[in-house]
């Protein structure tokens, strides 16, 4: 699974717009909610976090909340399961209109060990920013001017080697030359499953 992540930095946001630019999509916003610290921040559910998304009119790159928000009891949804997009109604029909990619610095797994659990990170071994596959959609909020906003969740598949002694499950990561795939509908959820990125794992200080 994906239960947090970080946020990127100013100089990680350019990054991101240098490698779009690089496989030819235009982005039409900036309002992305960089951190200019310099220190990333760690993005919880319900957060708002950078998402880049498509539509009719091109590629977007802007802030998005994280989770889909159940009507039963008000919590929210975090992650979808690439192995059956296609069979859970709430997701499936996002799969034609709101692809989505998440970028990151990192991300979290938690190790159970008895009755606690400890925190280790993964980031990509060469020091990249890490892309995550996800859906979005549009909901009603009489709060925004348009009329809706947007939530998303990140898609998880069965976890590699380096995270499965830590937990079974784990984001789908996108390499650069897959995010064009991904968000315009050519690359399917089977080949989401059966990807493969290599992550390096290390403890947190911070086990919170």
């Amino acid at each position: 699974m994906c239960g947090r992540y970080t946020v990127l930095t100013e100089d990680e946001i350019i990054r991101i717009r240098n490698i779009l630019r690089q496989i030819s999509l235009g982005l039409t916003r900036d309002e992305i909610g960089a951190d200019d610290t310099g220190d990333r921040k760690e993005v919880f559910p319900t957060n708002t976090a950078p998402v880049i998304t498509r539509d009719k009119l091109g590629v977007n790159f802007e802030s998005i909340k994280w989770g889909f928000k159940k009507l039963q009891d008000g919590g929210v949804i975090i992650n979808a399961r690439a192995e059956t997009l296609k069979e859970k109604v709430m997701f499936a029909k996002h799969l034609f209109t709101g692809r989505c990619v998440v970028p990151a610095g990192e991300f979290f797994e938690w190790e159970r060990i008895g009755e606690k659990k400890k925190k280790y990170y993964a980031k990509d071994r060469g020091g990249n920013l890490l892309f995550m596959a996800g859906l979005y959609r549009n909901v009603r909020d009489n709060e925004s001017v348009s009329g809706f906003s947007r939530e998303f969740v990140i898609i998880t598949k069965n976890s590699v080697t380096e995270i499965n002694k830590i937990h079974s499950r784990m984001p789908v990561l996108l390499r650069v030359d897959q995010i064009e795939p991904w968000l315009n509908g050519k690359m399917s959820p089977e080949e989401l499953v059966s990807s493969y990125y290599e992550v390096e794992i290390a403890p947190c200080e911070d086990e919170k």
